[in-house]
């Protein structure tokens, strides 16, 4: 179930004070920014395939998260061109992490990059392109394959589930013959950013933890004033494998914030039915997992956090210049084969999808 492409108005290609946006780059225009926490075995791999692509960026720098490792140590000794940065512990927060690149950078284009990523020789140029050429460009995300296996997708750029979830698409599936058009979305870690234009939306949010949404909604942000996020599927990087992580607490906190955060009313109310299913669901499989307690603590965390919650609700609702509907869609709720692999898992999710796709169709010609 595709979202459709949002074309922008007029008033949404210039920024609040009325200012031209719109800008011509190259890569030498760009800073590489690769976020690493004992990344030792991975970080050659990342920073040889930096130093393969067609064209050089202007500068690449390592945003060190309190590492343990030997990561520092490595790249000063091999790859001494690396600026590094030191957060000197380890915070833990991404996007203090990802913020730190941004305000530290030389240039007025950042790519961020993990440390488990490699780079393909065309994809800066690509993503550097996709940026002067799109509408409203203000962040380009690439295709992501699978390094062990690079006929296979790992991320296709993430599609707003309403419920305040991710619509995977192409996830696990074969790279031939997949539309290779850009389109809008929400992110993930690797992004080409105008750094500028996210200064006019406030950056990443640092009260996001490592959870769901904790990209994704600085994307969603952009979207929602009118500096468009895209996903360019010609431009490359590949992803290592590596055991998904159980971030059951950073998920339900992210998502009960995102959406008091940055849906409309209108949304909140109509869509009510189909968050308190979701929400039963999501707390049986928790119980399942034995992680209710991370469930219950991200609820309350939230409730503690709804001050900050509602002054940054005042301030996204200001800047809004798209409706909700235009950027969420339905559809198949990604989540990892792993975690329903008991059949009355499997069943339930299949149940969950069907309802929260029926509810869609019901509601959405009147958000």
């Amino acid at each position: 179930m595709p979202v459709m492409l949002y074309s922008p108005s007029e008033k949404a290609r210039q920024s609040g004070d009325g200012e031209d946006v719109s800008g011509e780059y190259s890569s030498s225009d760009v800073t590489i920014a690769v976020l690493n926490y004992n990344g030792q075995e991975m970080l050659g791999d990342c920073f040889d395939s930096i130093g393969r692509l067609d064209s050089a960026p202007r500068e690449v720098i390592m945003v060190d998260d309190g590492s343990t490792d030997n990561s520092v140590e490595l790249v000063r000794e091999k790859y001494r061109h690396v600026r590094i940065l030191e957060i000197g512990e380890n915070t833990k927060r991404l996007n203090k992490i990802r913020n730190t690149a941004l305000r530290e950078s030389l240039t007025d284009l950042v790519l961020l990059v993990d440390n488990d990523v490699t780079l393909r020789p065309d994809c800066l140029d690509t993503l550097v392109l996709s940026l002067n050429t799109l509408p409203d460009a203000a962040v380009c995300m690439p295709r992501a394959l699978y390094q062990h296996d690079t006929s296979i997708v790992y991320q296709d750029g993430q599609v707003l589930h309403y419920v305040a979830t991710s619509y995977a698409l192409n996830r696990n599936m074969p790279v031939e013959g997949l539309d290779e058009s850009p389109r809008v979305s929400i992110g993930w870690g690797v992004q080409l950013i105008d750094r500028h234009k996210a200064d006019k939306v406030g950056l990443f949010n640092e009260h996001y933890v490592m959870g769901w949404g904790d990209d994704g909604e600085f994307n969603h942000r952009m979207n929602l004033a009118g500096y468009l996020c895209y996903h360019v599927p010609r431009a490359i990087v590949y992803h290592m494998r590596v055991k998904p992580a159980h971030r059951y607490y950073g998920s339900v906190r992210n998502r009960w914030r995102f959406m008091l955060e940055a849906y409309q009313l209108r949304t909140l109310v109509l869509c009510l039915p189909a968050f308190l299913v979701y929400e039963i669901a999501q707390l049986g499989f928790l119980l399942t997992k034995r992680a209710a307690g991370g469930y219950f603590r991200a609820m309350i965390d939230t409730m503690r956090q709804l001050p900050d919650i509602l002054a940054s609700r005042k301030r996204i609702q200001g800047s809004r210049l798209v409706k909700d509907v235009e950027l969420m869609t339905s559809g198949k709720i990604f989540i990892a084969p792993e975690y329903v692999n008991v059949r009355i898992l499997s069943w339930g999710f299949g149940l969950l999808n069907g309802f929260l796709n029926g509810y869609w169709r019901l509601v959405r010609v009147l958000l």
